[in-house]
Protein backbone atom coordinates (compact mmCIF):
# COMPACT_ATOMS: atom_id res chain seq x y z
CA UNK A 1 0.00 0.00 0.00
CA UNK A 2 1.13 3.55 -0.77
CA UNK A 3 1.57 6.00 2.10
CA UNK A 4 -0.08 9.32 1.19
CA UNK A 5 -0.06 12.52 3.25
CA UNK A 6 -2.82 15.07 2.74
CA UNK A 7 -1.42 18.40 3.91
CA UNK A 8 -4.48 20.55 4.36
CA UNK A 9 -6.97 21.49 7.11
CA UNK A 10 -7.33 17.97 8.50
CA UNK A 11 -9.44 14.95 7.56
CA UNK A 12 -12.76 14.06 9.16
CA UNK A 13 -12.82 10.37 10.05
CA UNK A 14 -15.43 8.23 8.33
CA UNK A 15 -16.89 10.70 5.82
CA UNK A 16 -16.86 9.59 2.16
CA UNK A 17 -15.12 6.43 3.35
CA UNK A 18 -12.15 8.27 4.82
CA UNK A 19 -11.71 5.80 7.66
CA UNK A 20 -8.19 4.65 6.80
CA UNK A 21 -6.34 7.44 8.58
CA UNK A 22 -3.17 5.94 10.01
CA UNK A 23 -1.89 9.19 11.51
CA UNK A 24 -3.49 12.55 12.22
CA UNK A 25 -1.09 15.40 12.90
CA UNK A 26 -1.48 19.10 13.46
CA UNK A 27 1.29 21.65 13.03
CA UNK A 28 0.39 24.76 14.97
CA UNK A 29 1.25 28.32 14.00
CA UNK A 30 4.16 28.21 16.48
CA UNK A 31 5.41 25.02 14.73
CA UNK A 32 4.49 22.54 17.46
CA UNK A 33 3.84 19.09 15.99
CA UNK A 34 1.08 17.33 17.85
CA UNK A 35 -0.89 14.15 17.24
CA UNK A 36 -4.64 14.67 17.32
CA UNK A 37 -7.61 12.40 17.85
CA UNK A 38 -9.20 11.33 14.59
CA UNK A 39 -11.98 13.82 14.04
CA UNK A 40 -15.52 12.63 13.45
CA UNK A 41 -17.94 14.76 11.45
CA UNK A 42 -19.68 17.51 13.39
CA UNK A 43 -22.78 19.38 12.22
CA UNK A 44 -22.10 18.65 8.58
CA UNK A 45 -18.86 20.65 8.58
CA UNK A 46 -16.77 18.63 6.14
CA UNK A 47 -13.19 19.82 5.90
CA UNK A 48 -11.43 20.58 2.63
CA UNK A 49 -8.83 17.93 3.45
CA UNK A 50 -11.60 15.34 3.86
CA UNK A 51 -12.86 15.98 0.34
CA UNK A 52 -9.31 15.79 -1.05
CA UNK A 53 -8.73 12.48 0.74
CA UNK A 54 -12.05 11.14 -0.54
CA UNK A 55 -11.14 12.00 -4.14
CA UNK A 56 -7.83 10.15 -3.82
CA UNK A 57 -9.59 7.10 -2.40
CA UNK A 58 -12.28 7.20 -5.09
CA UNK A 59 -9.65 6.57 -7.76
CA UNK A 60 -7.18 4.53 -5.72
CA UNK A 61 -8.49 3.20 -2.37
CA UNK A 62 -5.41 1.11 -1.49
CA UNK A 63 -3.54 3.80 0.40
CA UNK A 64 -2.38 4.53 3.93
CA UNK A 65 -3.58 8.03 4.82
CA UNK A 66 -1.74 10.57 6.93
CA UNK A 67 -3.60 13.76 7.76
CA UNK A 68 -1.41 16.80 8.39
CA UNK A 69 -3.37 19.86 9.43
CA UNK A 70 -1.65 23.20 8.81
CA UNK A 71 -4.48 25.41 7.59
CA UNK A 72 -6.38 27.67 9.95
CA UNK A 73 -10.13 26.92 9.82
CA UNK A 74 -11.11 30.60 9.71
CA UNK A 75 -8.57 32.03 7.27
CA UNK A 76 -7.85 28.75 5.47
CA UNK A 77 -4.21 29.86 5.33
CA UNK A 78 -0.93 28.92 6.99
CA UNK A 79 2.56 30.28 7.33
CA UNK A 80 5.25 29.00 4.99
CA UNK A 81 7.07 27.64 8.03
CA UNK A 82 4.11 25.33 8.73
CA UNK A 83 4.22 23.98 5.19
CA UNK A 84 7.98 23.41 5.46
CA UNK A 85 7.51 21.63 8.79
CA UNK A 86 4.79 19.44 7.28
CA UNK A 87 7.07 18.29 4.48
CA UNK A 88 9.83 17.62 6.99
CA UNK A 89 7.41 15.37 8.88
CA UNK A 90 6.68 13.48 5.67
CA UNK A 91 10.38 12.98 5.02
CA UNK A 92 10.96 11.53 8.48
CA UNK A 93 7.85 9.31 8.51
CA UNK A 94 8.30 7.33 5.28
CA UNK A 95 5.51 9.05 3.38
CA UNK A 96 5.76 8.30 -0.35
CA UNK A 97 3.29 10.80 -1.86
CA UNK A 98 2.23 14.25 -0.66
CA UNK A 99 -1.02 15.86 -1.82
CA UNK A 100 -0.85 19.65 -1.48
CA UNK A 101 -3.68 22.10 -1.94
CA UNK A 102 -1.36 24.73 -0.50
CA UNK A 103 1.01 27.06 -2.27
CA UNK A 104 2.36 30.58 -2.29
CA UNK A 105 2.49 33.29 -4.93
CA UNK A 106 4.82 35.45 -2.83
CA UNK A 107 8.27 35.39 -4.46
CA UNK A 108 9.94 35.89 -1.07
CA UNK A 109 8.71 32.43 -0.02
CA UNK A 110 10.10 30.61 -3.06
CA UNK A 111 13.67 30.09 -1.78
CA UNK A 112 12.87 28.44 1.60
CA UNK A 113 10.16 26.25 0.05
CA UNK A 114 12.44 25.20 -2.79
CA UNK A 115 15.01 23.93 -0.28
CA UNK A 116 12.59 21.59 1.48
CA UNK A 117 11.06 20.45 -1.83
CA UNK A 118 14.52 19.51 -3.12
CA UNK A 119 15.22 17.66 0.11
CA UNK A 120 11.99 15.69 -0.28
CA UNK A 121 12.73 15.04 -3.96
CA UNK A 122 16.19 13.68 -3.13
CA UNK A 123 14.57 11.32 -0.60
CA UNK A 124 12.25 9.97 -3.30
CA UNK A 125 9.02 11.68 -2.20
CA UNK A 126 6.56 12.58 -4.93
CA UNK A 127 4.73 15.86 -4.39
CA UNK A 128 1.50 16.63 -6.26
CA UNK A 129 0.51 20.25 -5.76
CA UNK A 130 -2.33 22.54 -6.82
CA UNK A 131 -1.78 25.78 -8.68
CA UNK A 132 -3.21 28.92 -7.09
CA UNK A 133 -6.82 29.46 -8.18
CA UNK A 134 -5.76 32.75 -9.82
CA UNK A 135 -3.76 30.50 -12.17
CA UNK A 136 -0.54 32.41 -11.63
CA UNK A 137 2.93 31.11 -10.81
CA UNK A 138 2.69 29.10 -7.58
CA UNK A 139 5.28 27.50 -5.37
CA UNK A 140 5.68 24.59 -5.09
CA UNK A 141 3.21 23.58 -7.85
CA UNK A 142 5.12 25.40 -10.63
CA UNK A 143 8.48 23.97 -9.55
CA UNK A 144 10.15 21.37 -11.78
CA UNK A 145 10.61 18.81 -8.98
CA UNK A 146 6.85 18.77 -8.33
CA UNK A 147 3.82 17.59 -10.31
CA UNK A 148 1.73 20.74 -10.71
CA UNK A 149 -2.02 20.51 -11.32
CA UNK A 150 -4.79 22.91 -12.31
CA UNK A 151 -8.41 22.25 -13.18
CA UNK A 152 -10.12 22.42 -16.54
CA UNK A 153 -12.21 25.61 -16.58
CA UNK A 154 -14.39 24.47 -19.46
CA UNK A 155 -16.38 21.24 -19.66
CA UNK A 156 -14.03 19.48 -22.10
CA UNK A 157 -12.78 16.87 -19.60
CA UNK A 158 -14.89 14.10 -18.14
CA UNK A 159 -14.55 12.75 -14.62
CA UNK A 160 -11.18 11.01 -14.27
CA UNK A 161 -9.61 12.58 -17.38
CA UNK A 162 -6.55 14.80 -17.63
CA UNK A 163 -4.36 16.62 -20.16
CA UNK A 164 -0.56 16.73 -20.04
CA UNK A 165 0.87 20.16 -20.83
CA UNK A 166 4.13 19.48 -22.65
CA UNK A 167 5.41 23.07 -22.65
CA UNK A 168 3.82 24.68 -19.57
CA UNK A 169 4.90 28.31 -19.34
CA UNK A 170 3.49 28.41 -15.79
CA UNK A 171 5.23 25.15 -14.81
CA UNK A 172 1.92 23.30 -14.35
CA UNK A 173 2.12 20.03 -16.28
CA UNK A 174 -1.38 18.67 -15.65
CA UNK A 175 -4.83 20.04 -16.40
CA UNK A 176 -7.43 17.71 -14.87
CA UNK A 177 -11.14 17.40 -14.24
CA UNK A 178 -11.99 18.61 -10.73
CA UNK A 179 -15.66 17.63 -10.64
CA UNK A 180 -15.95 14.24 -8.93
CA UNK A 181 -19.02 12.44 -7.69
CA UNK A 182 -18.52 11.38 -4.07
CA UNK A 183 -20.86 9.21 -2.04
CA UNK A 184 -21.48 10.45 1.49
CA UNK A 185 -21.74 7.31 3.64
CA UNK A 186 -23.33 5.53 0.67
CA UNK A 187 -26.47 7.64 1.07
CA UNK A 188 -26.03 11.03 -0.59
CA UNK A 189 -23.85 12.09 -3.47
CA UNK A 190 -21.83 15.26 -3.80
CA UNK A 191 -20.23 16.75 -6.91
CA UNK A 192 -17.06 18.61 -6.05
CA UNK A 193 -16.51 22.16 -7.23
CA UNK A 194 -14.48 23.31 -10.20
CA UNK A 195 -11.19 24.35 -8.57
CA UNK A 196 -7.51 23.43 -8.73
CA UNK A 197 -7.38 21.81 -5.31
CA UNK A 198 -9.99 19.20 -6.32
CA UNK A 199 -8.20 18.40 -9.59
CA UNK A 200 -4.99 17.61 -7.68
CA UNK A 201 -6.15 14.55 -5.63
CA UNK A 202 -7.20 12.69 -8.76
CA UNK A 203 -3.65 13.03 -10.10
CA UNK A 204 -2.32 11.96 -6.70
CA UNK A 205 -4.35 8.78 -7.12
CA UNK A 206 -2.92 8.28 -10.63
CA UNK A 207 0.58 8.63 -9.19
CA UNK A 208 -0.26 5.99 -6.57
CA UNK A 209 -1.37 3.60 -9.31
CA UNK A 210 1.97 4.07 -11.06
CA UNK A 211 3.94 3.58 -7.83
CA UNK A 212 2.04 0.39 -7.01
CA UNK A 213 3.44 -1.15 -10.20
CA UNK A 214 6.82 0.59 -10.23
CA UNK A 215 7.83 1.37 -6.62
CA UNK A 216 11.20 2.95 -7.41
CA UNK A 217 10.22 4.90 -10.51
CA UNK A 218 11.76 8.43 -10.67
CA UNK A 219 9.71 11.59 -11.04
CA UNK A 220 10.49 12.16 -14.72
CA UNK A 221 9.24 8.65 -15.55
CA UNK A 222 6.07 9.22 -13.51
CA UNK A 223 5.42 12.33 -15.61
CA UNK A 224 6.00 10.26 -18.73
CA UNK A 225 3.39 7.72 -17.66
CA UNK A 226 0.96 10.51 -16.75
CA UNK A 227 1.38 11.77 -20.28
CA UNK A 228 0.71 8.32 -21.71
CA UNK A 229 -2.54 8.09 -19.72
CA UNK A 230 -3.65 11.60 -20.75
CA UNK A 231 -6.26 12.23 -23.42
CA UNK A 232 -3.76 14.23 -25.53
CA UNK A 233 -1.11 11.49 -25.73
CA UNK A 234 0.75 11.29 -29.05
CA UNK A 235 3.46 8.71 -29.73
CA UNK A 236 5.66 11.06 -31.78
CA UNK A 237 6.61 13.27 -28.82
CA UNK A 238 10.30 12.70 -28.05
CA UNK A 239 10.82 14.73 -24.90
CA UNK A 240 8.43 15.56 -22.06
CA UNK A 241 10.63 17.03 -19.36
CA UNK A 242 11.05 20.35 -21.10
CA UNK A 243 12.08 23.45 -19.23
CA UNK A 244 12.81 27.14 -19.78
CA UNK A 245 14.77 27.60 -16.55
CA UNK A 246 17.08 25.54 -14.36
CA UNK A 247 15.24 25.94 -11.06
CA UNK A 248 15.78 22.29 -10.18
CA UNK A 249 19.58 22.38 -10.16
CA UNK A 250 21.09 21.78 -6.74
CA UNK A 251 24.82 21.64 -7.47
CA UNK A 252 26.14 21.83 -11.02
CA UNK A 253 29.47 21.61 -12.82
CA UNK A 254 29.55 23.94 -15.81
CA UNK A 255 31.91 23.23 -18.69
CA UNK A 256 32.70 26.32 -20.75
CA UNK A 257 35.22 25.56 -23.48
CA UNK A 258 34.77 28.91 -25.19
CA UNK A 259 37.30 31.30 -23.69
CA UNK A 260 35.45 34.29 -25.15
CA UNK A 261 32.30 33.50 -23.16
CA UNK A 262 32.46 35.25 -19.81
CA UNK A 263 30.75 33.51 -16.90
CA UNK A 264 29.83 36.08 -14.29
CA UNK A 265 30.33 35.57 -10.58
CA UNK A 266 26.80 36.36 -9.45
CA UNK A 267 24.62 35.03 -6.65
CA UNK A 268 23.24 32.05 -8.53
CA UNK A 269 26.71 30.66 -9.22
CA UNK A 270 27.06 29.47 -5.64
CA UNK A 271 25.34 26.34 -6.98
CA UNK A 272 27.31 26.30 -10.24
CA UNK A 273 31.06 25.79 -10.42
CA UNK A 274 32.76 26.59 -13.71
CA UNK A 275 35.40 24.39 -15.35
CA UNK A 276 37.48 24.96 -18.46
CA UNK A 277 38.60 21.31 -18.51
CA UNK A 278 36.21 18.43 -17.86
CA UNK A 279 39.06 16.34 -16.41
CA UNK A 280 38.97 18.52 -13.29
CA UNK A 281 35.40 17.54 -12.40
CA UNK A 282 34.73 15.22 -9.47
CA UNK A 283 31.47 13.52 -10.52
CA UNK A 284 30.35 12.74 -6.97
CA UNK A 285 30.26 16.42 -6.00
CA UNK A 286 27.61 17.43 -8.55
CA UNK A 287 24.07 16.46 -9.50
CA UNK A 288 24.12 18.18 -12.89
CA UNK A 289 26.56 18.74 -15.75
CA UNK A 290 26.02 21.95 -17.77
CA UNK A 291 27.69 22.14 -21.17
CA UNK A 292 28.11 25.57 -22.79
CA UNK A 293 28.80 26.38 -26.45
CA UNK A 294 31.04 24.51 -28.86
CA UNK A 295 29.33 21.33 -27.66
CA UNK A 296 28.93 20.02 -31.20
CA UNK A 297 32.56 20.52 -32.15
CA UNK A 298 33.86 19.20 -28.83
CA UNK A 299 31.42 16.37 -28.29
CA UNK A 300 34.01 13.64 -28.85
CA UNK A 301 36.26 15.17 -26.18
CA UNK A 302 33.36 15.42 -23.76
CA UNK A 303 32.06 11.88 -24.28
CA UNK A 304 33.88 10.44 -21.21
CA UNK A 305 32.40 12.95 -18.76
CA UNK A 306 28.95 12.72 -20.36
CA UNK A 307 29.09 8.93 -20.06
CA UNK A 308 29.98 9.13 -16.36
CA UNK A 309 27.07 11.47 -15.58
CA UNK A 310 24.67 9.25 -17.55
CA UNK A 311 25.92 6.13 -15.81
CA UNK A 312 25.21 7.66 -12.40
CA UNK A 313 21.80 8.83 -13.63
CA UNK A 314 22.65 12.49 -13.21
CA UNK A 315 21.25 15.28 -15.35
CA UNK A 316 23.10 16.86 -18.26
CA UNK A 317 22.01 20.26 -19.58
CA UNK A 318 23.21 21.31 -23.01
CA UNK A 319 22.93 25.07 -23.60
CA UNK A 320 23.50 25.54 -27.31
CA UNK A 321 23.39 29.32 -27.59
CA UNK A 322 20.84 30.60 -30.10
CA UNK A 323 20.91 27.60 -32.42
CA UNK A 324 18.76 24.53 -32.68
CA UNK A 325 20.78 21.44 -33.48
CA UNK A 326 17.84 19.13 -34.13
CA UNK A 327 19.84 16.21 -35.53
CA UNK A 328 22.23 16.38 -32.58
CA UNK A 329 19.33 16.35 -30.13
CA UNK A 330 17.68 13.35 -31.78
CA UNK A 331 20.97 11.46 -31.96
CA UNK A 332 21.77 12.01 -28.28
CA UNK A 333 18.23 11.92 -26.91
CA UNK A 334 18.38 10.47 -23.40
CA UNK A 335 16.36 10.70 -20.17
CA UNK A 336 19.23 12.51 -18.50
CA UNK A 337 20.22 14.84 -21.34
CA UNK A 338 18.21 18.07 -21.54
CA UNK A 339 18.57 20.76 -24.20
CA UNK A 340 18.08 24.46 -23.67
CA UNK A 341 18.14 26.75 -26.68
CA UNK A 342 16.04 29.38 -28.43
CA UNK A 343 13.83 26.93 -30.31
CA UNK A 344 13.07 24.88 -27.18
CA UNK A 345 12.15 27.96 -25.14
CA UNK A 346 10.06 29.34 -28.01
CA UNK A 347 7.77 26.32 -27.68
CA UNK A 348 6.68 27.66 -24.29
CA UNK A 349 5.51 30.87 -25.95
CA UNK A 350 3.81 29.27 -28.93
CA UNK A 351 0.18 28.23 -29.23
CA UNK A 352 -2.78 29.80 -27.47
CA UNK A 353 -1.06 31.80 -24.78
CA UNK A 354 -3.09 33.65 -22.21
CA UNK A 355 -1.80 37.20 -22.02
CA UNK A 356 -2.32 40.21 -19.79
CA UNK A 357 -1.84 43.79 -20.96
CA UNK A 358 1.14 45.43 -19.29
CA UNK A 359 -0.09 47.89 -16.67
CA UNK A 360 3.10 47.98 -14.58
CA UNK A 361 6.33 49.94 -15.19
CA UNK A 362 8.50 48.63 -18.02
CA UNK A 363 12.21 49.43 -18.18
CA UNK A 364 14.24 48.62 -21.28
CA UNK A 365 17.99 48.14 -20.87
CA UNK A 366 19.97 48.27 -24.13
CA UNK A 367 23.49 46.88 -23.84
CA UNK A 368 26.18 48.31 -26.09
CA UNK A 369 29.01 46.83 -24.01
CA UNK A 370 28.47 43.22 -25.16
CA UNK A 371 29.24 41.76 -21.71
CA UNK A 372 27.61 43.88 -19.01
CA UNK A 373 23.93 43.16 -19.64
CA UNK A 374 23.35 40.03 -17.54
CA UNK A 375 25.22 41.32 -14.51
CA UNK A 376 23.54 44.73 -14.54
CA UNK A 377 20.10 43.28 -15.15
CA UNK A 378 20.50 40.77 -12.33
CA UNK A 379 21.72 43.36 -9.84
CA UNK A 380 19.02 45.91 -10.71
CA UNK A 381 16.31 43.25 -10.45
CA UNK A 382 17.63 42.18 -7.05
CA UNK A 383 17.54 45.79 -5.84
CA UNK A 384 13.81 45.98 -6.49
CA UNK A 385 13.16 42.57 -4.97
CA UNK A 386 15.13 43.39 -1.85
CA UNK A 387 12.77 46.33 -1.34
CA UNK A 388 9.68 44.14 -1.68
CA UNK A 389 8.84 44.73 -5.36
CA UNK A 390 8.24 41.61 -7.43
CA UNK A 391 10.58 42.58 -10.26
CA UNK A 392 11.04 40.56 -13.43
CA UNK A 393 14.54 40.41 -14.85
CA UNK A 394 14.06 39.29 -18.44
CA UNK A 395 16.93 38.84 -20.86
CA UNK A 396 17.43 38.14 -24.56
CA UNK A 397 20.69 36.36 -23.75
CA UNK A 398 20.35 32.65 -23.11
CA UNK A 399 23.02 32.67 -20.40
CA UNK A 400 20.64 34.73 -18.29
CA UNK A 401 18.98 31.49 -17.17
CA UNK A 402 22.12 30.70 -15.16
CA UNK A 403 21.33 33.72 -12.99
CA UNK A 404 17.59 33.15 -12.49
CA UNK A 405 16.60 35.61 -15.22
CA UNK A 406 13.73 34.83 -17.57
CA UNK A 407 14.88 34.24 -21.15
CA UNK A 408 13.02 35.54 -24.19
CA UNK A 409 14.37 34.39 -27.57
CA UNK A 410 14.51 37.16 -30.16
CA UNK A 411 14.83 36.26 -33.82
CA UNK A 412 16.41 38.42 -36.51
CA UNK A 413 12.97 39.16 -37.92
CA UNK A 414 11.57 42.63 -37.34
CA UNK A 415 8.30 41.42 -35.83
CA UNK A 416 8.78 43.04 -32.44
CA UNK A 417 5.13 42.52 -31.56
CA UNK A 418 6.24 38.99 -30.64
CA UNK A 419 8.43 40.41 -27.88
CA UNK A 420 5.39 42.21 -26.50
CA UNK A 421 3.33 39.02 -26.70
CA UNK A 422 5.97 37.13 -24.70
CA UNK A 423 6.18 39.87 -22.08
CA UNK A 424 2.39 39.88 -21.69
CA UNK A 425 2.40 36.08 -21.39
CA UNK A 426 4.99 36.22 -18.60
CA UNK A 427 3.10 39.05 -16.90
CA UNK A 428 -0.07 36.94 -16.92
CA UNK A 429 1.78 34.01 -15.34
CA UNK A 430 3.83 35.87 -12.72
CA UNK A 431 1.82 39.04 -11.97
CA UNK A 432 4.95 41.16 -11.59
CA UNK A 433 5.18 44.61 -10.00
CA UNK A 434 7.78 45.84 -12.48
CA UNK A 435 9.42 44.42 -15.61
CA UNK A 436 13.04 45.03 -16.64
CA UNK A 437 13.87 43.77 -20.12
CA UNK A 438 17.51 43.61 -21.21
CA UNK A 439 18.41 43.53 -24.89
CA UNK A 440 21.88 43.01 -26.31
CA UNK A 441 22.06 45.11 -29.44
CA UNK A 442 24.50 46.93 -31.70
CA UNK A 443 24.49 50.69 -31.74
CA UNK A 444 24.19 50.67 -35.53
CA UNK A 445 20.75 49.05 -35.26
CA UNK A 446 19.06 52.42 -34.80
CA UNK A 447 15.90 51.62 -36.74
CA UNK A 448 15.48 48.32 -34.92
CA UNK A 449 15.61 50.05 -31.52
CA UNK A 450 13.08 52.60 -32.73
CA UNK A 451 10.69 49.82 -33.68
CA UNK A 452 11.13 48.08 -30.33
CA UNK A 453 10.38 51.29 -28.44
CA UNK A 454 7.30 51.96 -30.55
CA UNK A 455 6.07 48.41 -29.95
CA UNK A 456 6.74 48.25 -26.21
CA UNK A 457 6.27 51.87 -25.04
CA UNK A 458 8.78 51.63 -22.15
CA UNK A 459 8.42 53.85 -19.11
CA UNK A 460 12.18 54.30 -18.94
CA UNK A 461 15.04 53.45 -21.28
CA UNK A 462 18.60 52.71 -20.10
CA UNK A 463 21.71 52.42 -22.25
CA UNK A 464 24.80 50.54 -21.05
CA UNK A 465 27.78 52.07 -22.83
CA UNK A 466 31.54 51.72 -22.52
CA UNK A 467 32.35 55.17 -23.88
CA UNK A 468 29.71 57.88 -24.17
CA UNK A 469 31.04 59.71 -27.22
CA UNK A 470 29.46 62.39 -29.35
CA UNK A 471 28.76 59.79 -32.02
CA UNK A 472 26.89 57.61 -29.51
CA UNK A 473 24.97 60.69 -28.33
CA UNK A 474 23.75 61.35 -31.88
CA UNK A 475 22.60 57.73 -32.26
CA UNK A 476 20.60 57.89 -29.04
CA UNK A 477 18.97 61.19 -30.06
CA UNK A 478 17.73 59.48 -33.22
CA UNK A 479 16.37 56.55 -31.22
CA UNK A 480 14.64 58.10 -28.20
CA UNK A 481 12.20 60.92 -27.82
CA UNK A 482 12.27 60.74 -24.02
CA UNK A 483 15.24 61.26 -21.68
CA UNK A 484 17.07 57.93 -21.36
CA UNK A 485 19.53 57.09 -18.62
CA UNK A 486 23.13 56.56 -19.68
CA UNK A 487 25.20 54.04 -17.71
CA UNK A 488 28.85 54.13 -18.67
CA UNK A 489 31.96 52.26 -17.56
CA UNK A 490 33.93 55.50 -17.76
CA UNK A 491 35.17 56.92 -14.47
CA UNK A 492 34.91 60.59 -15.40
CA UNK A 493 31.36 61.55 -16.37
CA UNK A 494 31.11 65.14 -15.15
CA UNK A 495 32.46 66.48 -18.43
CA UNK A 496 29.39 65.13 -20.25
CA UNK A 497 26.83 66.80 -17.99
CA UNK A 498 26.41 69.75 -20.35
CA UNK A 499 25.07 67.40 -23.02
CA UNK A 500 21.82 67.32 -21.09
CA UNK A 501 21.72 63.60 -20.27
CA UNK A 502 21.33 61.89 -16.91
CA UNK A 503 24.55 59.90 -16.70
CA UNK A 504 25.69 57.41 -14.08
CA UNK A 505 28.85 55.42 -13.68
CA UNK A 506 28.44 51.66 -14.04
CA UNK A 507 29.54 51.16 -10.44
CA UNK A 508 26.86 53.53 -9.07
CA UNK A 509 24.00 51.03 -9.15
CA UNK A 510 22.50 52.30 -5.90
CA UNK A 511 22.16 55.81 -7.32
CA UNK A 512 20.52 54.48 -10.48
CA UNK A 513 18.06 52.44 -8.46
CA UNK A 514 17.17 55.36 -6.20
CA UNK A 515 16.69 57.61 -9.24
CA UNK A 516 14.33 55.15 -10.95
CA UNK A 517 12.39 54.39 -7.78
CA UNK A 518 11.90 58.09 -7.03
CA UNK A 519 10.74 58.67 -10.59
CA UNK A 520 8.07 55.97 -10.41
CA UNK A 521 6.91 57.01 -6.94
CA UNK A 522 6.51 60.60 -8.07
CA UNK A 523 4.53 59.52 -11.12
CA UNK A 524 2.13 57.59 -8.87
Amino acid sequence: MISVAVVDDGINNGIFGTNKIAHSIEITSDLIVQYVIKRNICHGNISHGTICAAIIMKYYPEIILTSIKVLNHKSHKCKKEQLIKAIECCIHNDVKVINLSIGTINYRDFGPIREIIDKAYNKGLIIVAACNNKDIFTYPASYTNVIGVKCCKIDSLKEGEHIFNIYPIDGIEITACSEHKLLKNNLKSKITNKCNSYATPMITAEVCKILSKFPNIPLNKIKEKLYKSSINYAENILELNNFKSIDWIGNAALVNMNKKEEILKLSYTNKIKTFKQFNDINIDQFDTLILLNNIIDNYEKLKPIIYQFKRKQKNIVVITSEHHYESFEVKHNNDYVKFLNASVVNHFYEGRLTKKKLDVPLILVYDYTDNKLIEYLKKLTDKFRDDGYYAAGICTKLLGVLYMLEYIPVSDERNFAKIKDKLEALYKVYDYDIIILGLSIHIEDTDKIKDINVSLHPDKTIFLIDNFTYKVKKYIEEICTDAPLIITTQCEIKEYAYWGYTIFSYKDLNLVYEYILKMFICEC
